[in-house]
């Protein structure tokens, strides 16, 4: 990996500092941040345009699916037939009941999961939308009893020498400074 890509898209602890706020309020103004962080508000611009081009950050409403009346959460693994998998994802991944899908290893070629209102939309979901797909080989169905967690505020893992190492800082041992003490560019 390029070293410049490499170290220009990790985040720091600033960075998590500005996530953290928009975890509590994703609308919350730059300068509101700027003064929870410490920096310039126009510092917490700059660094929001680079998460959002080099990390990939995305703010977006979340809606709980029991508020519009998806109350049944299920995981459907889908066996395709050979050479189909990419074709069968393009469909499911256009339907409007899937939340999440992906393609795996293991005994299923995809792994869908999908928000339905009632048994009967279910019903229609597996036997119809999903199962009259050409390619689809075989499906197996896990019906969701609860969800333990439903959320996004998960933390990206802090890096050391490129690997995820919790409670670490994610730059270079050579780069480190020490704790609370703030560099240029803040």
């Amino acid at each position: 990996m390029d070293e410049a890509v490499s170290k220009s898209s990790r985040i720091d602890e600033v960075d998590r500092e500005i996530l953290a706020c928009l975890r509590e309020d994703g609308r919350m103004q730059n300068a509101e941040i700027a003064r929870r962080v410490g920096i310039a508000q126009n510092t917490v611009q700059r660094r929001l345009d680079r998460l959002k081009d080099r990390a990939g950050l995305r703010v977006v409403p979340v809606i709980e699916p029991d508020g519009v009346d998806l109350n049944d959460c299920i995981y459907v693994g889908v066996k395709t037939e050979r050479r189909r998998m990419h074709e069968v994802a393009e469909k499911i991944k256009a339907m409007p009941e899937v939340r999440y899908l992906a393609l795996t290893t293991g005994p299923w070629d995809l792994l869908v999961e999908a928000f339905v209102g009632s048994r009967h939309h279910m019903a229609e979901f597996l036997l119809g939308s999903v199962g009259e797909l050409d390619g689809v080989a075989d499906t197996e169905t896990f019906s969701v009893l609860r969800i333990a967690k439903f959320g996004y505020e998960w933390e990206v893992p802090e890096y050391d020498d490129g690997w995820p190492v919790a409670g670490e800082s994610n730059a270079h041992p050579a780069d480190r400074v020490e704790k609370g003490a703030r560099g240029e560019g803040r």
